[in-house]
């Protein structure tokens, strides 16, 4: 990503960690148009645009490739050429179309306007049309358009702009209470456009009543005979876990997010999932509402069981996956994907380490509990980490790896560890313990986030020089101090950060550097202007 003014961005590959940046100019051109509540759906609209873009400029590279260096006719099929393409991308990904395109110039260009009507505009080397986004209807229910403009003479780009398409009604519009029969009337409304089924069941399992979509979505025919091949089909686990267990012992009857399949009669191997709720009555009738969630017509199938439970045990494991795991995670999903995808970006690596630990370990095992000390400062070192933006790439042991998008705010999470440091060894020695210090490592510079190790193992994690080169940094930093890359330094705007303190430049020689590598100490300048 190249920054080209204060309000144009170019982008040559999805995978170069393009969307902060383009999400920090989005949001001020929102605001000058007074649609800052619109910031989330129309960044989704943005993504989903510039995935279409890039894939449309990548593709015209590609083609033109094929045709001049590999003698691949320009009427060659569309089909053809598509498939070669995706054949491509999937075995190499996207570098070495990106790399053709950043020293040819070709990029797309994003574009946010400090004035005028317009909310972006999106430049493409190549043909593509916009209306081809999945996200089109959103525009719409936004009251948003965009606009083909006519590019400048002899340019060959296609240019979109996206404009508001009528003053905004939304803003005229106030909620209202619903009595209890426009309530009833809208949940009638509800359950019959979404096809919901209804079974009641007597307190002993028998199916007393049917509603029609609830047969519809079995495929059964709709008539009384067919309620004997419903019975058969609803499995054994649903009448043991709800009719005779989650009804008959949850407060009040009430029962809601059973998850159970049911294999569609006379389908070999074709089963609908469905989510259950409902409540037993005064009189032990159990009234149920069956919400189909997916059709399975092969092995892989969404899992059974109380969608509470499900969530009980995320809410155990949650804490043992990365914070920007989860983020990138929800991300790909709002956008339709099913992974994560390698990004390419400049970030801070940090390296935090517990000096002496493993001697602290040996001669204290009896007198405290080790696990406990260690989490005491692991979790104030992953407070100060998450208080300045960054993320905990790992824990290994007794050290920490994190990353920051801001290179100042890198630094002003290390100076907080050891503000942090300094006040558990104060009570550590009131209370005659050891003392335990913090050394800190911090570089910058281009790395790849993206999955390492297998289908069974997978991490999400930075690799590059960038991370061996922090790790090396913090090796060479003495008990207490933080030490930083000079690489790191000339990126922090000095005038913006006056609290940080920067110690003079001194050379250190690492493993696997030929050459020597500049670095520096920093602390947190106090008023009277020393360092702390």
């Amino acid at each position: 990503m190249n920054q080209i003014s204060a309000h144009t961005i170019s982008v040559t590959s999805l995978e170069h960690g393009i969307w902060p940046g383009l999400k920090a100019e989005l949001e001020p051109s929102l605001a000058r148009l007074g649609l800052a509540r619109l910031s989330i759906p129309v960044m989704l609209l943005l993504h989903d645009a510039v995935d279409l873009a890039v894939r449309a400029m990548h593709f015209d590279v590609f083609r033109r490739l094929a045709e001049d260096e590999f003698g691949m006719l320009g009427g060659s099929n569309a089909a053809d050429m598509e498939a070669l393409f995706n054949a491509e991308v999937g075995e190499h990904g996207s570098q070495n179309i990106a790399q053709y395109c950043m020293e040819n110039a070709q990029q797309v260009m994003v574009s946010f306007p400090s004035q005028g009507t317009d909310i972006l505009s999106i430049s493409v080397p190549a043909v593509w049309d916009v209306m081809q986004c999945g996200t089109q209807g959103l525009v719409d229910a936004l009251g948003l358009r965009w606009r083909q403009d006519v590019p400048e003479q002899g340019a060959t780009v296609c240019v979109y702009a996206l404009e508001q398409a009528t003053a905004d009604p939304s803003s005229a519009r106030k909620g209202v209470l619903l009595d209890d029969e426009s309530s009833q009337s809208s949940m009638q409304d509800i359950c019959s456009k979404l096809g919901y089924g209804l079974i009641r069941f007597s307190s002993a399992g028998e199916v007393i009543a049917v509603s029609r979509p609830m047969l519809d979505s079995l495929r059964l025919p709709a008539e009384a005979s067919a309620i004997s091949d419903l019975c058969t089909a609803i499995p054994f686990n649903f009448y043991n876990d709800v009719i005779w267990g989650l009804a008959l012992t949850g407060k009040g009857g009430v029962f809601e997010n059973y998850r159970t399949r049911v294999y569609l009669h006379g389908e070999q191997g074709v089963a609908a999932l469905f989510n259950v709720s409902g409540y037993r009555d005064a009189d032990s009738t159990i009234h149920s509402m069956w919400q189909i969630v997916s059709l399975d017509e092969g092995s892989t199938h969404l899992g059974e069981g109380s969608i509470l439970s499900e969530a009980r045990i995320h809410n155990i494991t949650r804490n043992y996956v990365p914070q920007m795991v989860e983020e990138k995670a929800r991300e790909a999903v709002k956008l339709g994907k099913s992974k994560l995808i390698n990004e390419e970006c400049e970030i801070a690596v940090l390296f935090c380490d517990i000096v002496g630990f493993t001697s602290f370990v040996e001669s204290n095992a009896s007198s405290e509990s080790i696990i406990n000390t260690l989490n005491t400062i692991l979790r104030r070192v992953s407070g100060s980490v998450r208080r300045k933006h960054g993320y905990i790439d790992k824990f290994m042991g007794d050290s920490v790896m994190a990353i920051f998008m801001d290179p100042a705010e890198a630094i002003a999470a290390a100076i907080d560890m050891q503000k942090h440091a300094a006040d558990i060894n104060g009570l550590r020695s009131r209370a005659g313990q050891d003392s335990l210090r913090l050394r800190i490592g911090i570089h910058w510079g281009e790395v790849v986030i993206g999955n390492v190790g297998t289908a069974e193992r997978l991490d999400w994690t930075a690799i590059g020089d960038v991370v061996n080169t922090a790790s090396r940094i913090e090796k060479n930093c003495n008990p207490g101090s933080i030490l930083i890359s000079q690489t790191l330094m000339d990126v922090v705007d000095v005038s913006r950060h006056p609290e940080i303190s920067f110690g003079d430049i001194f050379t250190i020689h690492v493993k696997g550097k030929r050459e020597g590598l500049a670095v520096c100490h920093v602390a947190e300048k106090r008023n009277d202007g020393n360092q702390e």
